[in-house]
């Protein structure tokens, strides 16, 4: 079942690098977007996949128990809410699933 959520998290990882969304070794989209795009996928809802992102430290995430991570945005002189996903990781999934075929 790992797996799944493993290749999940690669696909999405690297849809949003294509997109020019990686900053600082995270690659940042809003929970709302983030949710629409797990939701295609239907072994499992999205809040638990994020939930599971987070329990295997896959995620950057606040200390008070959120899903996603404050994000200063220069353009708008505000912190956004962002799920931050760890390219770190996501560059070892990736060596992994290549390892496993």
């Amino acid at each position: 079942m790992i797996e799944l959520y493993a290749k999940e998290f690669v696909a999405i990882g690297r849809y949003l690098e294509r997109q020019g969304k990686v900053r600082k070794g995270y690659a940042l989209i809003e929970k709302g977007s983030l949710e629409v795009l797990l939701d295609r996928n239907h072994y499992d809802t999205s809040n638990n996949k994020l939930k599971i992102w987070k329990a295997l430290k896959w995620i950057d995430t606040e200390a008070d128990g959120r899903l996603t991570k404050r994000v200063y945005e220069g353009a708008d002189h505000r912190y956004r809410p962002y799920v931050k996903l760890n390219m770190a990781v996501l560059e070892q999934l990736e060596k992994l699933q290549k390892q496993k075929k």
